[in-house]
């Protein structure tokens, strides 16, 4: 790879952060894996006296951007409701990843900062961006003029002891969380709440699942002397449970579907039943929303998606 002069890497900084000092002194090596179905190349070693710092390009699959892109291209996000933004997000084809050296020669190191920008070749940017110009410009001569990446920067001190010669690097890269979307909506009273029952496919394995609403119940909020700029209304709060239960390690996301989502928790200080299990058979879960205005009436819910903990990790080995 031939590495142009214009790109200055500084350790423990991001792409944008102002530099200090000298800038570290590239080795080049393209070293290349591929992680989960998507190329990842690895251009050059930056070595300085303080440590490692790496560039990570993760190519993605373009023509899964550009039917992306294509697909909501004249979608005002400003004019979304939660929901439907939540759900959009859920169909992004860029995978959540972090990339972090475990071994330089041999010895362990854990990784102390990283940063990424995202580059679709064929969207327009809104403004000009010269660090991103200058990484780009860097690594031309490896992407093809319509190519896609996520560009990860990352860095390691080196192992105690140990001199700035890199012979050997072991690369941990794990999978972010995953969210898969449902959108299945439904409103519930405190009338209905016994009888509310709400089928869904697992948006992964297919597996048919019923979320139960066993209570609904509203919590009156209002400014108070510590917080005088709380707005009043009500935090209706349900306990519902999912039978069959989901599998181990994942979370429903729910939320009004008018309001940003709503973390599940367990039930929160009401009078909800927090012991023994549900009239379904499953510990109750709570999840929390907000109203302005009255309480009572429909409120009006969403299993926005399903979100699972963090994917396995694999490590790569690399020698120069």
């Amino acid at each position: 790879m031939e590495e142009k002069d214009s790109l200055a890497v500084y350790y423990g900084k991001n792409f944008w952060t102002a530099p200090q000092g000298a800038p570290a002194q590239a080795v080049p090596v393209d070293w290349q894996f591929t992680w989960a179905g998507h190329l990842c190349r690895i251009p050059a070693l930056y070595v300085s006296d303080a440590g490692l710092t790496l560039d990570v390009l993760l190519f993605l699959d373009s023509g899964a951007v550009r039917t992306f892109c294509k697909k909501y291209a004249g979608v005002d996000g400003e004019r979304l409701t939660p929901l439907e933004e939540r759900m959009l997000e859920g169909e992004r084809p860029i995978p959540e990843a972090s990339f972090s050296p475990r071994l330089i020669n041999g010895l362990p190191v854990e990784p102390c900062a990283s940063s990424s920008f995202t580059w679709v070749s064929f969207v327009r940017r809104e403004r000009p961006d010269a660090a991103v110009d200058a990484v780009r410009a860097a690594y031309a001569s490896l992407c093809l003029p319509g190519d896609c990446y996520v560009c990860h920067r990352v860095h390691a001190p080196w192992p105690r002891g140990m001199q700035t010669a890199v012979k050997s690097l072991s690369l941990e890269v794990a999978a972010g969380p995953r969210w898969t979307p449902v959108g299945r909506e439904f409103a519930v009273n405190e009338v209905s709440a016994s009888a509310c029952a709400v089928p869904f496919a697992h948006p992964v394995t297919g597996a048919k699942h019923t979320l139960y609403v066993n209570e609904l119940a509203f919590l009156h909020r209002g400014p108070t002397p510590r917080l005088p700029q709380l707005e009043e209304g009500w935090l209706p709060v349900i306990a519902y449970e999912i039978v069959p239960p989901l599998p181990a390690g994942e979370e429903p996301e729910l939320m009004e579907t008018g309001l940003p989502p709503i973390e599940c928790t367990g039930p929160v200080g009401v009078a909800l039943s927090d012991s023994g299990p549900g009239p379904h058979g499953t510990k109750p879960r709570a999840a929390c929303g907000w109203l302005r205005g009255a309480q009572g009436g429909a409120v009006h819910m969403a299993l926005a998606g399903i979100h699972a903990q963090r994917g396995s990790s694999l490590r790569y080995s690399f020698e120069v």
